[in-house]
């Protein structure tokens, strides 16, 4: 009886984890095509709207951290950016 009782409880361990996965709301999910293309829908533009963002945030610091190295006048490197940081502003 002792293998019984041990096959007993890990069927019900097992199915506490799968009451815990939420696995029926999930199959309903994938089942129901409309739904899924709606939040994979709203989740495209929230990727595209974070990456716009975060590639805006980015070249700002990347321009101003360029035109603070032109003013400080290197030789070489002070002549090229400058010329690209004014570029760039001329065409935005």
């Amino acid at each position: 009886m002792d293998a019984f009782d041990s096959i007993i409880r890990r069927l019900e361990h097992l199915a506490q984890r799968r009451e815990h996965l939420h696995l029926d709301a999930y199959l309903r999910y994938v089942h129901n095509w409309r739904r899924r293309l709606f939040f994979d829908f709203l989740s495209g533009i929230a990727r595209g709207l974070g990456f716009s963002v975060g590639f805006t945030i980015l070249g700002a610091v990347l321009i101003y951290v360029l035109r603070n190295i032109a003013l400080a006048n290197l030789p070489v490197i002070g002549r090229f950016l400058a010329e690209l940081v004014r570029i760039v502003e001329n065409n935005l």
